[in-house]
């Protein structure tokens, strides 16, 4: 880990805490009575809810493949909203494969009083399982009558037995600033366990530049001084994966028969291959018989989208990356991920091809090249079909080990032979008999999103707007088919009025007509009349245009005054087309006739025109907006904040200008 020249951005003007002088700190755990006496003579940033003094995680392998983890937190309440940080809290598989053995909490009160946590085992508030189409748990534990000025600590053991092997990993950045960090992994030996062939593993990504104060602890094990809190109200940043500091830690038993091998991505890739290949029986459907692969595949994948449901039981603990098998995934008529790549790997083999999982990261940043093998790295399971020539589709990759179409089955709103959004820039493991086999996914094989909004209505004297409007949508641009599909036309009503159309509480919508949201040969439609009491406003010799559809203004960048600490970061995103003819009882001009604008955030352009019609005007509008792929690294931040403003100004200036129209005498 390399040392850092000085950022003095990351850590705000310093005020003392004088306050910490009137508590016994005889109170506090043998571990946590230093930090609080140091922090007495120490200052902390202004502006804060809570000071992290200590945090420490002890990871210990004992073998056959169970983790024991002793984690040690100290932390100053400082303000009123960060009461909070009296509940221990634990996300995490939990479940019979991992639990909090024993919590002991402190809370060392301004006025000298402590009350106390000392449980034997923490209640699970959330149990997954399939049952419960559950991903994760949620485990905590209250500290009675923390205030204003707590010490707050607490002491938990937890024993994880992860179905996927012995790794762990740990985010450093909090909430709030931590005055010391540190992690220790070791293996815990006793009377009957030898464990001198496990390899330690630790692996630190990304401490650059978030951490200036990085020091070797004991053999393997990592301290961090004055670590920085999370960024507040930035806006346009990269996935946290990509860009904030963690560590992994993998402990490599050669003799741990359960679960994959953690120290390589070919032999990972080998054992995810198998899991799947006894679960791969089941008869064709019906309606695949007889057809070629092009359309047998599409035949499939269509029959998937109608027949079964994608629900999210993924990393329950029991199962892992276990998929069920694929004859029983056809019986329940639903499956996570892993499931549905099951069911429709048993269907495509049938097809004379060899078909093999993939593993992927989706909405939550990139597999990076060098990233080592680690339990939390990948979040989704899609299939790969081994292709001897192309059949054109968008979605095929080039390997070194041959040509692959990628299949996302549980997209169900995205064309056959694409990928959806979420794959954008993505990175995959096809797993092999032979070996893992990576592959950057395509900007072509993305399904591109696209909404086209056509208005025409018509304006009454004191400017209510009646309207018709179609909503012409490409893939799942702006969810409209997923919203569809998944909870019908009133909840599709309620999230076209509060997601889409800044409409006011006085204004009506009915929905007339939609379209399938899961024929998927062409956009889905919905057609819609719209009354809105102010469409027209006027000001002097203005008047204004409500602005229906237009999803065009960008968030603020960030708060002003306030140095950059993220790279700013914006993914491509759907084009929208608006257009509008508008009726008015009067004559006017538009004031914006034409204008045309190229970001590094986007590329737009407008256009307007005016005709008489009797003693009205009709106005004929036209607007494309289409996002751009936009990126400032560490070194490019300040720039890329100046130019996400620029861009906000420049949209923001367009609004104004572009539906506004001068009254004619």
């Amino acid at each position: 880990m390399s040392r850092m020249l000085s950022i003095r951005w990351l850590v705000p003007p310093l005020v003392c805490l004088a306050p910490l002088l009137s508590q016994d700190f005889s109170k506090l755990p043998d571990w946590a009575r230093p930090h609080a006496e140091a922090a007495v003579r120490e200052t902390v940033p202004t502006d804060l809810d809570a000071w992290g003094l200590f945090e420490r995680t002890e990871v210990a392998y004992s073998g056959e493949g169970e983790i024991r983890a002793r984690r040690l937190s100290l932390v100053k309440v400082l303000s009123e909203r960060a009461l909070d940080q009296g509940t221990f809290v634990i996300f995490g598989l939990g479940g019979k494969a991992s639990e909090v053995k024993k919590l002991k909490g402190w809370n060392l009160r301004p006025d000298g009083e402590v009350t106390k946590l000392d449980q034997d085992r923490v209640v699970t508030m959330d149990n997954a399982s399939d049952a419960e189409i559950s991903m994760e748990t949620l485990t905590g534990a209250t500290l009675p009558r923390v205030a204003k000025g707590s010490l707050v600590a607490f002491e938990s053991l937890e024993v994880i037995h992860h179905p996927m092997g012995p790794t762990d990993s740990a985010r450093i950045l909090r909430s709030y600033p931590v005055r010391r960090w540190e992690l220790e992994p070791a293996k815990k030996e006793g009377w009957f366990t030898n464990l001198k062939h496990v390899e330690v593993v630790v692996d630190c990504r990304h401490f650059d530049p978030w951490l200036p104060k990085v020091f070797p602890l004991g053999d393997r094990g990592i301290a961090v001084d004055q670590v920085p809190a999370l960024p507040k109200d930035e806006a346009y940043h990269p996935a946290p994966h990509n860009v904030l500091p963690n560590v992994y830690v993998r402990f490599l038993d050669p003799d741990l028969k359960e679960g994959p091998p953690w120290n390589n991505w070919d032999v990972f890739a080998v054992w995810m291959q198998s899991q799947y290949a006894d679960k791969l029986q089941l008869p064709l459907l019906e309606g695949m018989k007889g057809k070629d692969l092009k359309s047998g595949l599409n035949f499939l994948t269509r029959w998937m989208a109608k027949e079964l449901h994608y629900r999210q039981v993924y990393l329950t603990p029991e199962r892992g990356w276990i998929p069920l098998a694929a004859d029983e995934v056809g019986r329940r008529k639903y499956g996570d991920c892993k499931d549905l790549t099951c069911f429709l790997m048993a269907h495509a083999r049938q097809l004379g091809v060899a078909v093999h999982p993939v593993l992927a990261r989706i909405m939550e940043g990139r597999v990076e090249v060098d990233e080592p093998p680690s339990l939390p790295l990948f979040n989704h399971a899609i299939a790969a079909i081994r292709l001897d020539r192309s059949l054109g589709l968008p979605a095929e990759v080039n390997t070194p080990k041959g040509r692959f179409l990628l299949v996302d089955p549980t997209d169900r709103f995205t064309p056959f032979g694409f990928l959806g959004e979420s794959h954008r820039e993505g990175r995959v493991l096809i797993c092999t008999p032979d070996g893992g086999v990576w592959a950057e996914i395509p900007a072509s094989a993305i399904s591109p999103g696209k909404v086209e909004v056509s208005l025409r209505g018509e304006a009454d004297a004191q400017g209510a707007l009646k309207a018709s409007l179609k909503l012409l949508e490409s893939g799942d641009a702006w969810g409209m088919r997923e919203v569809a599909q998944a909870q019908g036309i009133q909840p599709l009503r309620t999230y076209i009025l509060a997601k889409l159309l800044d409409l006011p509480p006085t204004a009506t919508l009915e929905i007339t007509k939609t379209g399938d949201p899961l024929d998927l040969e062409t956009p889905f439609s919905i057609e819609i009349n719209v009354k809105h009491p102010e469409g027209f406003r006027r000001s002097g010799s203005e008047v204004t245009l409500a602005p229906l559809g237009w999803r065009i203004l960008p968030s603020p960048v960030q708060k002003p005054g306030v140095p950059r600490r993220y790279p700013v970061f914006q993914g491509a995103g759907p084009e929208l087309v608006y257009t509008g003819e508008v009726l008015v009882p009067f004559h006017c001009l538009p004031v914006l006739p034409t204008k045309a604008g190229d970001s590094p955030f986007r590329a737009y352009d407008w256009a307007a025109t005016a005709a008489s019609e009797g003693a009205g005007t009709k106005l004929s509008l036209r607007l494309r907006v289409a996002p751009k792929r936009a990126f400032y690294d560490f070194s490019q931040r300040e720039e890329g904040v100046a130019a996400a403003k620029k861009d906000r100004s420049e949209t923001k200036n367009l609004l104004a200008d572009a539906l506004a129209f001068k009254v004619l005498p």
